[in-house]
């Protein structure tokens, strides 16, 4: 009978243990290792992860397990497993965009594959080994699933804390134009070429802000799914110049050179602030992770598409990360929970303009993503 036992702190074996478990599973220690591995690779979550990836800190959670049992043996002790792989387990899944409930599924399908190498050696469990066995593998799943919570509300906060930062810093700008211009504007003794002036100043400034607010409303809709759009002529080049005033600053700061390249008068018949907000995460993004250099817009027309080229010379993904790299809090050394949410939401808004994205990378010679949209969007059924 396979016992599913709660969480343990240390387990107390009261009862002989039979040792011929314990060599058992550290002879078949490889054969436990691809059946766990069988198992969860066939779950949707991991599905398109490369093996690296999803085995992880098993193979040392597995032979943590197995020396436990085999230094318990036949006495009575106290087992308790170490909770320093079983954290960093709970980590990598954070990472990789897993839930509590598929991280839990993990430990579950751990716990079968040593039990089915029991079942096909026929070696039945008595109680304190299936005591220990079970109680070894909770031990391992709470430290797992306690380190995951930590970190996950860390990260929230700080994503939190970043976007306030970013927000007064992205604010201070159009504020001060507006401000200026203001002030420009009372000095003047009549009408004039520099009120007219001014009032376009005020004006850019006061779109950019508008964009900034509506960019961050777009983002809460795309991550609750709930988009609102409103289908209008769009000139792309405007909105490519909207997306540079709002970020020129923060990539002057970092000595990076934007560039576009867009034909004048390339229109699209789409949404102006979604697709503003494409534009706005993307050149972000590469202006966020290159250290310095140049962060390029292209784009051109194909056919009955328009396609738009973001690249920058930047430090560039990882290979094992670009399959995944638009799945939501996807990271590693070269991919932050802030780029990981930017671009699940990229991908959230152009597949609902119609279009599609792509990203392609090199470490350390940048990146580059490419979107594709239909000049004219066309509600979906």
């Amino acid at each position: 009978m396979r016992l599913k036992l709660f969480f343990g702190a240390a387990v107390f074996v009261q009862s002989p243990m039979d040792p011929s478990v314990s060599a058992e599973f550290l002879r078949q220690r490889d054969s436990i290792i691809e059946d766990w591995f069988r198992r969860v690779s066939e779950r949707p979550v991991a599905r398109s992860l490369p093996r690296k990836s999803i085995l992880n800190n098993i193979p040392g959670l597995v032979d943590q397990i197995i020396e436990a049992l085999s230094k318990a043996g036949g006495r009575r002790s106290s087992l308790s497993i170490p909770r320093q792989i079983a954290e960093e387990h709970g980590a990598s899944r954070l990472d990789l965009g897993y839930g509590l409930m598929e991280l839990g599924e993990e430990y579950n399908s751990l716990r079968d594959a040593f039990l089915s190498v029991l079942d096909s050696a026929g070696i039945a469990l008595n109680n304190a080994t299936a005591s220990a066995l079970h109680g070894a593998i909770d031990q391992a799943h709470r430290a797992g699933v306690e380190h995951y919570i930590q970190l996950r509300e860390a990260r929230l906060r700080e994503r939190q804390s970043d976007f306030l930062a970013r927000l007064v810093h992205d604010f201070r700008s159009p504020l001060s134009t507006v401000l200026t211009s203001v002030e420009l504007i009372r000095r003047e003794d009549s009408l004039s070429k520099g009120l007219s002036r001014n009032l376009d100043r005020i004006e850019r400034a006061t779109r950019r802000l508008l964009l900034l607010v509506e960019g961050q409303l777009a983002t809460e809709a795309a991550l609750a799914g709930n988009l609102q759009f409103q289908v209008v002529e769009v000139n792309l080049s405007e909105v490519a110049e909207d997306v540079h005033a709002i970020l020129q600053t923060r990539a002057e700061e970092k000595g990076i050179l934007l560039r576009e390249d867009i034909p004048a008068g390339l229109q699209l018949r789409t949404d102006r602030l979604l697709l503003g907000q494409v534009l706005q995460n993307l050149v972000d993004n590469a202006i966020k992770y290159t250290p310095t250099g140049t962060v390029g817009v292209q784009a051109r027309e194909a056919g009955g598409d328009v396609c738009i080229t973001v690249e920058d010379t930047g430090r560039g993904i990882a290979p094992d990360l670009l399959p995944v790299i638009f799945d939501m809090y996807k990271r590693s050394e070269h991919v932050s929970p802030g780029r990981g949410v930017g671009l699940a939401v990229v991908k959230t808004i152009v597949s609902f303009l119609g279009g599609t994205i792509k990203a392609e990378s090199e470490l350390g010679k940048g990146s580059r993503f490419i979107v594709s949209l239909p000049r004219a969007y066309a509600a979906r059924s």
